[in-house]
């Protein structure tokens, strides 16, 4: 039979990290019990020497552990959330033009060409304050209809001055036959520039029509109506005065998963950082607004702390880039001196919550501004946690599930024996609660309780660096009516209470080469000899 067996979890600085580094070791029943027919079979469980790589490997990847030149650890958990693409929160709506003007030919019937041209002055509707110099698109269409009781064929061009499409003048043709001749162009690669000297983010328009004459009466004079239509228009950048808008973003909350199966007890971090950096992709000033911080524990008894302090600024003037596909980093960092983040994270949260908020162009159209249509804003909160501090009475509990088997009749006793070699200065209890399928607790392991890990005294300060590890051994024997309990066990529950040295009230740190050695090994007595063991 196969046993799920969570024996024994030890504690890498207030966290649950030997949690379960040690203890996800499958046992099998059958490698103690196949003896060559001794009725007295022992085995090893687990052996092994448990580096700090070794405690963080189950942990989720994104978790980053940063060693410094002196070995010692420090824990680094970050998030990101973004806002809206520029595309997103500046979107360019359809645009219609409808012109009309009168065409005189002089004289008779035209029977050669007569030429003549108009400009018009299209002020787009952008909204929001924006004055554009110019804007470059990488989708979009321009449909063009004429409308006229001209009886002659006629040739137009149009053009918009200074505009560009993939770096050569923009120039669209419509052959006129009758009214109701229409183009329907792709305008992609455009590069449309505006004059914004009389009215803002206007676009000059130039016709130059050619009428073909083919001997037809000549009936002046006639009309011609432009309409016009800019249509699904998306846009690659964007230069000029973009206004005052919010950027929105979502709550960013970094997960502190050392935290997840803590049930109480008192840490103090000695050195924690927490950072808030915003990476600005717009070319505008952006003045943020840190709304809202908060230590959250959701774990019984939950709680939570505002987190405040003189280091966070309010206002926050951003820093822009100074050219297009440049990204611009403003950040501060919250510690003791200038924060609660300490006591913020005395109370073993789960998850810090940040809220920041930004506006554009705080001070008014001062300055051009430019943007990609893939332009964000990115707030990154990112929580260091250098091992250094003290914790105690800091209890570690999960559950999984267990099962000996239904028939352990022919078992007289089990010895478990665990052999520890610590080197962490850290304390601590750990404790096995048997239970049945509706976790009622059937039995413990250890019975009565007796201290399983005792900790590595450290050296003197600053760097109370350990020098010698210390050693315990812890038996126990499980039999007669306790027996009887394992037969029933589906779940195991494993608490771990843990101290740092001297029960908490000296400052430790934690480095690189620390390791726990860890032995445990099984014995069994059988009542006879058989060879179905």
């Amino acid at each position: 039979m196969k046993i799920k067996l969570l024996l024994f979890s030890g504690f890498l600085f207030f966290a649950s990290f030997f949690f379960y580094a040690c203890v996800k070791d499958d046992f099998d029943m059958d490698t103690v019990t196949a003896t060559n027919w001794n009725p007295n079979g022992a085995a090893p469980l687990i052996n092994s020497d448990l580096t700090l790589w070794d405690i963080l490997k189950d942990y989720d990847s994104t978790d980053l552990l940063v060693v410094d030149s002196n070995q010692f650890v420090y824990l680094v958990y970050e998030d990101t959330v973004y806002s809206q693409s520029a595309e997103e929160l500046i979107p360019i709506g359809n645009q219609a033009i409808n012109y009309t003007s009168n065409l005189n030919i002089s004289g008779g019937p035209l029977s050669g060409d007569f030429t003549t041209s108009y400009d018009y002055d299209f002020d787009f509707s952008l909204g929001g304050g924006i004055e554009l110099d110019s804007m470059t698109l990488k989708e979009g269409w321009l449909n063009m209809v004429l409308n006229s009781d001209l009886n002659y064929p006629a040739t137009i061009i149009m053009t918009i001055p200074g505009a560009t499409q993939n770096g050569v003048a923009y120039r669209d043709t419509l052959n006129y036959v009758a009214s109701g001749s229409s183009i329907n162009s792709n305008l992609g690669g455009t590069k449309l520039v505006f004059d914004n000297s009389i009215v803002d983010n206007r676009l000059q328009v130039h016709f130059d029509v050619t009428v073909h004459g083919n001997g037809n009466a000549n009936l002046s004079p006639y009309y011609l109506n432009f309409d016009m239509a800019f249509s699904s228009l998306r846009f690659r950048y964007m230069y000029g005065y973009l206004g005052q808008f919010n950027l929105n973003l979502n709550n960013d909350t970094i997960g502190i998963r050392i935290n997840n199966n803590s049930l109480t007890g008192t840490v103090n971090w000695e050195d924690p950082r927490l950072y808030i950096n915003v990476l600005n992709g717009w070319g505008v000033p952006i003045r943020a607004t840190v709304d809202y911080m908060e230590a959250i524990r959701t774990n019984a008894p939950t709680s939570s702390v505002v987190i405040s302090g003189t280091g966070i600024p309010n206002p926050w003037d951003i820093s822009s880039p100074a050219a297009m596909g440049q990204v611009a980093t403003s950040g501060f960092v919250l510690n003791k001196s200038n924060s609660n983040i300490d006591a913020a994270l005395n109370i073993t949260p789960q998850r810090i919550l940040a809220l920041v908020s930004g506006s554009t162009n705080p001070n008014g159209n001062v300055v051009k501004n430019f943007v990609e249509d893939v332009s964000r804003m990115a707030v990154e909160a990112k929580l260091e946690l250098p091992f250094y501090g003290t914790a105690n009475g800091f209890i570690l509990q999960d559950t999984f599930d267990l099962d000996f088997g239904e028939d352990l009749s022919n078992v007289e006793w089990l010895l478990f024996k665990v052999y520890t070699k610590n080197m962490f200065p850290i304390d601590g209890d750990i404790q096995l609660f048997f239970c049945d399928s509706n976790y009622v607790q059937l039995d413990s392991l250890l019975n009565p309780l007796e201290q399983t890990l005792v900790a590595a005294t450290p050296g003197p300060a600053p760097d109370y660096i350990v020098t010698q590890p210390r050693e315990k051994t812890v038996t126990q024997t499980i039999q007669g009516s306790r027996l009887n309990n394992l037969e029933i066990t589906k779940h195991i529950i494993v608490r771990a209470r843990l101290d740092t040295y001297s029960s908490g009230t000296q400052l430790v740190k934690i480095y690189s080469y620390y390791k726990l050695g860890l032995r445990l090994s099984a014995q069994v007595q059988f009542k006879f000899n058989s060879n179905e063991f």
